[in-house]
């Protein structure tokens, strides 16, 4: 992470008296650079060795174990939010707009909405043009990018269903019966989709 720290006069008209010199220092690890003669310092704050090497252990012992990145994350979630009870909880809804609920910086519990269904609504029209190829490009880009949104699973096993392969259809229904919530129970088009999916992959 990397901190701009300009400085300057504060009072207008004022002339700037020379700055003096000498050393600065941070602790732990961090690092004060003068990157100029603008009085602009560059401060850098990384990780210590006994940190890097605890995460280099974690993913190690990851890749080794051929886990699911989608499993480990949900498993962190349900630790921080353990560890945390009053972290904020984002949930996702079928058309892919969102909601948090919790502390915010500025309010002890404060509710926001956000999102948009422009994906939701071109994931749509390329299963129904039968367009299976763009379909998975997308549905699988949109589970890699955002995990913990669930209808890109089911329209990946649509997609999956279109071009014949059951096998793959059903791996991705699955992990979308698993994960889904309330959050989904009220949406048509996701319960739509759900018992279709359903009937045609027994």
């Amino acid at each position: 992470m990397k901190i701009l720290v300009p400085l300057a006069c504060l009072l207008a008209g004022a002339v700037c008296a020379q700055p003096q010199t000498g050393s600065a220092t941070v602790k732990d690890a961090c690092s004060v650079a003068n990157t100029g003669n603008n009085n602009t310092f560059t401060i850098t704050c990384g990780i210590g060795k006994q940190q890097g090497d605890a995460l280099l252990k974690i993913m190690n012992r990851i890749i080794a174990n051929q886990l699911d990145p989608d499993a480990v994350m949900t498993k962190l979630d349900e630790i921080l939010k353990a560890v945390n009870p009053n972290l904020a909880a984002k949930t996702y809804f079928c058309n892919g707009q969102w909601r948090t609920a919790g502390p915010s910086a500025s309010a002890a519990f404060a509710i926001m909405m956000g999102g948009d269904d422009s994906i939701f609504q071109n994931m749509i029209q390329l299963n129904n043009s039968r367009q299976y190829s763009g379909l998975l490009k997308l549905c699988a880009a949109q589970i890699q990018s955002t995990p913990e949104w669930l209808t890109p699973r089911l329209f990946c096993a649509l997609a999956y269903l279109g071009i014949g392969d059951k096998e793959k259809a059903r791996s991705m229904f699955a992990e979308f019966e698993v994960k889904t919530g309330p959050a989904y129970d009220d949406a048509d088009a996701c319960k739509q989709m759900a018992a279709f999916l359903r009937a045609n992959l027994q």
